[in-house]
């Protein structure tokens, strides 16, 4: 098991690569006395690891994928809804040993299984789950190398996110303004619209013309 210590330097390296412009502000440990009341349901070390190394964002900003790491009081109501819903007679598929550290508002958590470490990327209306790396070092430094490799890019509105998925996401929205966004008009179509405005002037000087000789 990595210690606490190369998870932190992790963070930190990760924090420093992004832009002055969208920082990853990480908060101070979460300490003890504030684990405390977690250390019987995850005894594996693995979520105790995580909030070792930081208590979440300073700031709202996205971090990875529009998710923004969550404070150990977050996870915790997260972790509380989470066992209201299994209590239900449908029950839930979120486990009890699986615990927030980052969320995007909408429902939509990544959690570290403290059973064995691994990183989960989990949806409240889904129960597919997807594995994102066998730990969290292995998450950060996969992140980390995939922004060295051009994988993944920091954007303002996702955090880190696949260079070529925000490609598309941004085609596509260009493509829906492009569309939205009336273009220059069509020579014939300027032409049509002078001969009918022309006819209108024809039209209306004739009525005049009548009206004022009928007097």
């Amino acid at each position: 098991m990595t210690d606490a210590v190369d998870l932190s330097t992790l963070l930190s390296e990760l924090a420093a690569r992004f832009p002055p412009e969208h920082p990853l502000a990480l908060q101070p440990p979460a300490g003890d006395d504030a684990w405390a009341p977690l250390a019987a349901r995850f005894p594996g070390g693995h979520a105790r690891r995580w909030y070792a190394a930081t208590d979440g964002q300073a700031n709202r900003l996205p971090a990875v994928d529009t998710h923004t790491f969550c404070s150990l009081s977050e996870a915790r109501r997260a972790l509380e809804i989470a066992d209201a819903i299994r209590a239900e007679p449908d029950g839930y598929w979120v486990e009890p040993h699986w615990l927030a550290i980052a969320a995007d508002g909408a429902g939509q958590h990544l959690m570290i299984d403290d059973r064995d470490g691994r990183v989960l990327s989990v949806a409240h209306d889904d129960d597919h789950i997807d594995v994102l790396a066998e730990s969290p070092e292995a998450w950060l430094a996969s992140l980390q190398r995939d922004l060295d490799e051009g994988v993944l890019v920091v954007d303002a509105t996702f955090g880190l996110i696949d260079a070529a998925e925000l490609a598309g996401i941004e085609a596509r929205r260009e493509a829906r303004r492009a569309r939205d966004e009336p273009g220059p008009l069509p020579l014939k179509h300027k032409i049509g619209l002078t001969v009918c405005l022309l006819v209108i002037v024809v039209f209306m000087a004739a009525l005049i013309w009548l009206l004022e000789t009928n007097r």
